[in-house]
């Protein structure tokens, strides 16, 4: 009998082990599963800002969420990161001050590489699962294929695609730009060129683009305008976004005798055109769309960008930084690598504080913020200015910004500007 009970109490001894080992182990399962869970959803969670509610009231703070879609890595990212600096510190800067009427600013973004895509799924993410209220958002193709979404769910989308198709309500009702669009910028400078032209035969003009739609979007109207004003329309040449080498393009120009060729590309694949059109002698005047030059280009082209007509909606970080005083107080704050500083900067700079003053003067007026009050906001908007841009006016039926339009050059290794052309407001124009 009392062998019985030392077996039974040493099985019971190694039943207590065993049972202490399982839950040891199960205890150590579960911590590494908690983890692993943390690190997955620190990795999907947006860089900047955890997610909140749309307009949500805590213990501690009430917080209104803003969305953001980037290109920091895509063939776009040259300007992209700027552009994305600018919106982030804006919104920071607002926040560091304060907020706007008790609300602080969370702004959740994403990467989508310039695939369109990509920016369908995190815009559906940003809408249904992050819950923001409003989009600051950035390509052409993307926009575009968003516009549909975007309207049906009420959220104000002020992008980086200054494309004419986003500036009718008719198709595009929460669609804004904070620029003249790419139509508008296009018209201008053709304006000024055929003013500034003098010789007695009408001028030449060629249209070099990448083959997206950021590219071609502005190409018909810019046509269209060129045969009004009397130009000779050349053959066409592509350019993509990532390209190394543009001789053939260049001397296809050359035998036709462009003086001017219209540039629809970003800064990479400019400065790989220009030193080109340098290296062979080539002769015309390149018009350099307003994502195709920035602060960086002397330095990357070197004397390859002298002469050339570069046209923006929105001035230079140096001439704006006099304009705007934020800008600096911001760099003082956050000092960024000095290269971030830069025109594609303040573009992103000023669509967020666009997005912030309409939501703050909503809720100043006591109303909920909506897309829709935040859209009515806008709507009422007549020269609002800025300073860093043109005046900006936004009406029910018609979302073009302003007609007015920046054109610079470069002279002894520095931007000078030219002077301003400001467009009649056809209705015609709208969209196209």
């Amino acid at each position: 009998m009392g062998k019985g009970k030392r077996n039974i109490k040493r099985k019971s001894n190694r039943l207590e082990k065993a049972l202490s080992k399982t839950l040891t182990l199960a205890i150590v399962a579960i911590a590494i599963i908690a983890i692993a869970g943390g690190i997955l959803l620190i990795q999907q969670k947006p860089t900047e800002t955890s997610p909140t509610q749309q307009t949500q009231t805590t213990a501690e703070e009430k917080v209104i969420k803003i969305g953001g879609l980037f290109d920091l890595t895509g063939p776009t990212s040259d300007v992209g990161v700027p552009y994305s600096w600018g919106v982030r510190d804006y919104i920071a800067l607002v926040n560091a001050k304060g907020g706007i009427e008790g609300y602080k600013l969370k702004l959740i973004y994403y990467d989508y590489g310039y695939k369109i895509p990509q920016a369908e799924s995190l815009y559906k993410r940003l809408v249904e699962v992050d819950g923001v209220v409003a989009i600051i958002g950035w390509g052409t193709g993307d926009t575009l294929a968003l516009m549909d979404d975007i309207a049906r769910d009420k959220i104000p989308y002020i992008s980086a695609s200054y494309a004419a198709k986003l500036t009718n309500p008719k198709i595009a009702p929460y669609n804004f730009i904070t620029n003249p669009d790419y139509s508008t910028q296009l018209r201008a400078a053709l304006k000024w060129v055929k003013e500034n032209w003098k010789e007695s035969r009408p001028p030449k003009i060629c249209f070099m683009y990448p083959n997206v739609a950021y590219g071609t979007e502005p190409i018909p109207a810019g046509k269209e305008y060129a045969k009004e004003l009397g130009f000779e329309i050349g053959p066409d040449e592509n350019l993509g976004l990532r390209a190394t080498s543009a001789y053939e393009q260049i001397q296809r120009l050359m035998s036709y005798g462009a003086d001017y060729v219209w540039f629809g590309g970003t800064i990479s694949s400019y400065v790989v055109a220009a030193k080109n059109a340098r290296e062979l002698g080539a002769t015309f005047k390149f018009i350099v769309n307003t994502w195709g030059w920035d602060e960086n280009l002397v330095k990357l082209a070197g004397k390859a960008a002298e002469g050339h007509i570069y046209v923006t909606g929105t001035l230079p970080y140096d001439y704006a930084v006099k304009v705007d005083p934020e800008l600096k107080e911001a760099r003082e704050m956050f000092k960024h690598d000095p290269k971030v500083y830069n025109m594609h900067y303040v573009k992103g700079w000023i669509n967020a504080k666009v997005l912030v003053k309409a939501i703050e003067n909503v809720l100043k007026k006591g109303e909920a913020v909506t897309g829709e009050n935040i859209k009515k906001e806008l709507e009422t908007w007549r020269n609002i200015d800025f300073g860093v841009v043109a005046p900006i006016s936004y009406y029910p039926n018609d979302h073009r910004p302003s007609m007015k339009v920046f054109i610079f050059t470069v002279k002894d290794g520095k931007f000078v500007k030219l002077g301003e052309v400001e467009l009649e407001r056809r209705a015609e124009w709208l969209g196209k």
